[in-house]
Formats: C-alpha cells, structure tokens, sequence
C-alpha cells in the first residue's frame, strides 16, 4: 500500500462536478477495500469510484493512504455499533433483537455500499491487524448476546452461536455488493428473511447453564466500590483480548453479564474513574485500588462484571473464552468451547 498519498492532477471525463463529503469519500474507498483490498489505492481509482473528480481535493483531509483506510474500517465498526444498538434496545424477544439489527444494518450497506471484513488486511501493519481482529471480537460479543439471549428465550434456534454469527457477518460483509435503489433493498428484505428463517427455530426456554441465586455481592480490593445483582446471570465468559489482558494483567479476564434492572450500587460509584478504551467500548475501574469493577452499558440494559469481584457462588458456568487473541505464551488445555479462533 502507497505510504503517501498519490494526489494527481487529472481531470476526467465526467468533469469536476460538486464536492464530495468526509464520509463520501471514505465509502467509495471502503467499497474499492471490499472488493480488491488495501494494497496499492490510487486517487485516480478512487474518483472513478465515487464517479466525482473533486475527490482530488479529498486527499488534503488525511495525511496518507493507511491513514484513510484506517478511516474505512472504523466507519464500518461504527455502523455495526449502531445497528447493534438498535437491535439491543428493540423490544420484544431476541428474534425481533436479530431482526431489528439486520435491517438497521443493511439499511447502512445500502447509503455506504459495503461492510468491511475485519479478517482481511494480512498485509497491513501487525498493530492494525491486532487493532482489527478485537473490533471484529467486539461485534461478535455483543452480537452473540443476541444469539445466546434468543436461545433462552426459546426465539432462535439452539445452534452454535459461533456459525451464526459468521453466517451473519459473511452476508453483512459481502464484498460485491454494490447495487443501490429499490432492487438492492428487496434483496436485503428477501436476505433478512432467509437470515431469521435459518435461525429461528421456536422452543421450550432453556436455563440449563445457569439458576436463580438470591442475590450476588461484590467489591474492589479496597471495599471503597459495592454492588450487588439479582439472580440469574445471562452470560459469562473469559476475554483474552490485550486490552483486558493489560487492563487486569492477567492472561484473560472474566466477565459476568446480567441485566442492568438487576444491578445495584452499594457503595463508591462517586469513587469509579472510567476510559474509553474504544470508541465503543469503556473499562471503569476503583479510584482508591485500582480494581476492575462494574461497567453499566445503560444503551443495552445490561452490566458486564468483572467476576473476580464477586463473592459466593455465581450459579453459572463459564460458556467460551476468545482464545484466538489469546498471547502467544498462553495455554489453553481445558475442554471449554472457543471461538473467535483465527
């Protein structure tokens, strides 16, 4: 990939025509990434993507090529982000969750015109890729919430979350997919439709991987910060990506999640210091000690809890562990199930 960018002086045949925006920009350039990858952009390709030679002027706005790239794959996180969030927060069960998020998502795949695939880009920089590959965890966390959710609920069928979310992911990221108007959106309903039918499969709630305990205590090391749940928890699982590594300097870390009308602030939330770690993403810990303690997602009415924090028994078993981010000196020897194994 060009480390400068190439800023010709062409014009083309469809002359100047109006100013393109930031964004516009940057989706005819993630629609050239989806099809043929990042190595070698041109300005000129560019302009004939976006069908605007005053693309020329865009190349003021970023200070290189990898630079606007970087650009394409953080726009695509941000509007999985978004439509996750309107699946998270539509009401109903989580077939209608899965079903709210695939239609807000390829309501963004038509304006933009394609979705990035994390999993590509083995030529960019090791720190992209590492940065890539826990975005790309990140949205399948919140997706196989969904997933799982809709397994308890009876709404989806009792399958492996994994192959779900790359069934969904492998359809939202498609990289040919360029067609716009009314055609393109009787596509994406018919795809909807074909996605639920696939995964829907209605059946008796199922609460074999946890139970109803009273209520579950927790603090920081130094008693500043208290809470408390209300049984059951929804999910828990280890996280091995760097940011939770480095955050608890542990080889991975273990997060309980519970719905957030179960969750209680005992004592210390004035003393909670919070870091955006992502732009969707943030790590809140105890002022005083340091410990890594609850953070309330109020967007998905849900808390992540660090389970290290939490006293007596969980009444849940652990359900996965990303071991594909694990680090290189880590060994994972149990029979637990993994995912995100690239």
């Amino acid at each position: 990939m060009n480390a400068q960018l190439d800023k010709p002086g062409m014009r083309t045949p469809s002359g100047r025509g109006p100013k393109l925006s930031r964004a516009e920009v940057i989706d005819a350039v993630a629609r050239i990434v989806a099809r043929r990858g990042p190595a070698g952009m041109q300005w000129s390709a560019i302009a004939h993507e976006a069908g605007n030679p005053g693309v020329e002027e865009a190349s003021r706005w970023f200070p290189d090529m990898p630079s606007l790239v970087d650009e394409c794959y953080s726009r695509t996180a941000e509007g999985l982000e978004q439509s996750l969030l309107r699946g998270e927060t539509a009401p109903g069960t989580a077939l209608e969750k899965l079903a709210a998020f695939l239609v807000a998502a390829l309501e963004v795949r038509r304006e933009r015109g394609s979705f990035l695939s994390f999993r590509r880009g083995d030529d960019m920089p090791a720190a992209t890729r590492r940065r890539l590959r826990e975005c790309d965890m990140m949205i399948r966390t919140r997706l196989k919430r969904i997933l799982i959710k809709g397994q308890h609920d009876g709404s989806l069928a009792l399958r492996n979350p994994d192959s779900a979310c790359e069934l969904i992911l492998a359809c939202l990221q498609a990289p040919s997919v360029t067609e716009g108007g009314a055609q393109q959106q009787m596509w994406d309903g018919e795809l909807v439709e074909l996605l639920l039918a696939a995964l829907s499969e209605p059946h008796t709630p199922i609460t074999t991987t946890r139970r109803d305990i009273p209520t579950a205590t927790g603090a920081c090391l130094c008693g500043t910060v208290r809470y408390e749940f209300d049984g059951p928890f929804e999910v828990m699982a280890h996280c091995h990506c760097s940011m939770c590594r480095k955050q608890h300097g542990t080889a991975s870390a273990t997060f309980a999640a519970a719905p957030m009308g179960s969750f209680r602030w005992l004592a210390g939330e004035s003393a909670i210091v919070t870091y955006q770690s992502t732009m969707g993403g943030r790590r809140c810990f105890c002022g005083k000690c340091g410990s890594a303690v609850p953070v309330v997602e109020n967007d998905q009415s849900l808390v992540l809890c660090p389970t290290g924090g939490l006293d007596g028994d969980l009444a849940i078993k652990l359900q996965g562990t990303n071991a594909g981010l694990k680090a290189a000196w880590d060994s994972i020897a149990d029979h637990m199930h993994r995912y995100d194994e690239t």
